[in-house]
């Protein structure tokens, strides 16, 4: 019988975590391209390996481990999730740990918050895809486009700018539940099996149930809970009103949270909105919730449609339904229709006492 020792596998990739090293810039209209091809996006199969596929790709997404050991390579040498992240926090958008208490060392899952939180006097809660990484909405259109309209830059410095008085922003992080200790980080699955192996060829470590786990963060379900019972609840004004914002499934999440307790969140949530809607009419069990639902819930869904075109589902869904503008992808629902949502935020906000009408679709179809 014949056997390939360890020292004959071949060694796992690698590849430097940073945009110059990788060959790559990030240019002046904030597009990440070739420094040798300026007009080439980044090149994703640079290999029929999946192994050296997967790895470049983590490299160009990462948090930039080596320019974290080196505070003076340029910032926008660093990599995609460190710059996001670095310019998030230029915008006042300020890291909280979950559980609330935990250090840096101990195992948490790092969310976002602005800095007025406490003051804020309306708070909008989102709530995103559990395979995406922290203020991150769509590493496709980052790619395809530019960083600012593929992350949650974008979306917060318009918030900022729409008024005088901007709500707070609190971003839960739904994707980086797995406690990566060597590292001492939150990731995402994707991210997870990225990590370094003994050989190109190894396993993925395994996920130990127990060090490998954030508390009270075990899966999107408890996370959404701890967001809302140790945040959303108890960090803004208690005068402050909440508007929701909830894509994939996250939004099915925050859903079934609130209406375990319904009676303790109707005074404050003011209007939620979901992207890509996994909550049907028969999901819906509170009376209560049901109603606030029907007056104040409102759904994006992929469609060819033009944005805000209204869309028949209201039956289905147990909400008004409108175009997203996004025929394909759920992730850029997010992107494509934020604006959007906070003008209906801002239209509830403005008027006490709003109530969606039911969208009636019986004389366009009774014309058919």
């Amino acid at each position: 019988m014949f056997r390939r020792v360890e020292s004959s596998l071949p060694k796992d990739f690698h590849f430097p975590a940073d945009l110059e090293g990788l060959g790559y810039n990030i240019n002046d209209t904030d597009q990440i391209r070739s420094i040798e091809k300026p007009d080439q996006e980044f090149h994703y199969f640079i290999s029929k390996n999946e192994r050296c596929v997967e790895m470049q790709r983590e490299a160009m997404n990462s948090i930039a481990t080596l320019s974290l050991q080196n505070p003076s390579l340029p910032i926008r040498a660093a990599c995609i999730r460190r710059e996001v992240l670095s310019r998030l926090a230029a915008s006042s958008m300020d890291i909280v740990r979950l559980p609330i208490g935990a250090t840096p060392k101990d195992n948490h899952v790092p969310i976002l918050a602005s800095s007025h939180l406490p003051t804020a006097k309306r708070v909008i809660v989102y709530v995103g895809e559990s395979c995406q990484d922290l203020g991150i909405f769509a590493y496709r259109l980052i790619g395809a486009n530019n960083l600012a309209s593929g992350s949650a830059v974008e979306f917060v410095n318009h918030l900022k700018t729409a008024s005088r008085d901007p709500p707070a922003i609190i971003m839960a992080n739904p994707g980086q539940l797995i406690w990566y200790r060597r590292g001492q980080r939150a990731m995402t699955q994707q991210t997870w099996h990225a990590i370094p192996r003994d050989a190109a060829v190894s396993e993925s470590m395994m996920i130990d149930s127990v060090r490998n786990i954030v508390p009270q963060n075990e899966n999107i379900q408890k996370h959404v809970a701890c967001l809302f019972e140790q945040v959303v609840e108890k960090l803004p004004s208690q005068n402050a009103k909440i508007d929701i914002i909830g894509i994939g499934d996250g939004a099915l999440e925050v859903v079934e949270f609130l209406q375990q307790d319904w009676k303790k969140w109707e005074g404050r949530v003011d209007a939620i909105v979901v992207g890509a809607s996994h909550i049907w009419k028969t999901d819906i069990k509170d009376e209560g919730f049901g109603k606030f639902w029907g007056r104040r819930g409102r759904a994006y869904l992929i469609s060819p449609e033009n944005l805000d075109a209204p869309l028949t589902g209201r039956d289905e869904f147990g909400c008004n339904c409108f175009s997203s503008g996004e025929p394909s992808y759920v992730e850029l629902i997010m992107p494509r229709a934020y604006k959007s949502m906070l003008d209906y935020f801002k239209v509830v906000a403005d008027n006490p006492g709003y109530e969606a009408e039911p969208q009636n679709f019986s004389e366009v179809n009774s014309s058919d």
